[in-house]
């Protein structure tokens, strides 16, 4: 299943990357003359789903990831994500200060921050968190991320998820 869900995502990845960001010949046609979101310029705020596929070592399961987060300087931004359901998984909240390369339509980022997440119902963790990943403007502010995040890491417990998505800058 991961097999799968990891090759699914390089796919999608290498075709986004190989359209053009003005993808269609329509838009250019168009003349559409509303401003956009200068990735390297500009303070943004930003809000995402995705598909998030986390994993304890023992179970696993699939959740939804909101992403909500404000970009003040080129490189820093503040973001705070949300998670819901997925087997055993009841929620996960965070709060991280992100970091971010701008290369061209290509954004990689770090983030690091603090989590909480409830397990069973019953489980409760706090941790330190963080992640690498990366976002791909894909037409005008509309971007596709996939990310790996590791949302508790002590001793007593070890979870992670990899997750894809898509989000719009405004």
């Amino acid at each position: 299943m991961k097999q799968r869900i990891i090759a699914s995502t390089l796919a999608v990845a290498a075709t986004l990357a190989s359209i053009p960001s003005e993808a269609a010949p329509v838009y250019r046609q168009a003349r559409d003359a509303a401003p956009r979101v200068n990735i390297y310029q500009q303070a943004y705020a930003y809000a995402g789903i995705d598909m998030l596929n986390w994993s304890d070592g023992t179970d696993s399961g699939t959740a939804t990831r909101f992403t909500f987060g404000q970009r003040f300087e080129e490189f820093v931004s503040a973001e705070a994500q949300f998670a819901l359901g997925g087997g055993n998984h009841n929620y996960t909240m965070g709060v991280y200060a992100k970091g971010a390369l701008p290369l061209g339509r290509l954004q990689m980022k770090g983030l690091l921050g603090f989590a909480a997440s409830q397990y069973n119902e019953t489980t409760n963790y706090t941790s330190l968190s963080y992640g690498v990943g990366a976002e791909l403007t894909v037409w005008r502010d509309w971007y596709a991320n996939a990310d790996f995040m590791k949302y508790v890491a002590k001793s007593s417990a070890d979870i992670g998820g990899i997750s894809i998505g898509i989000g719009t800058r405004f």
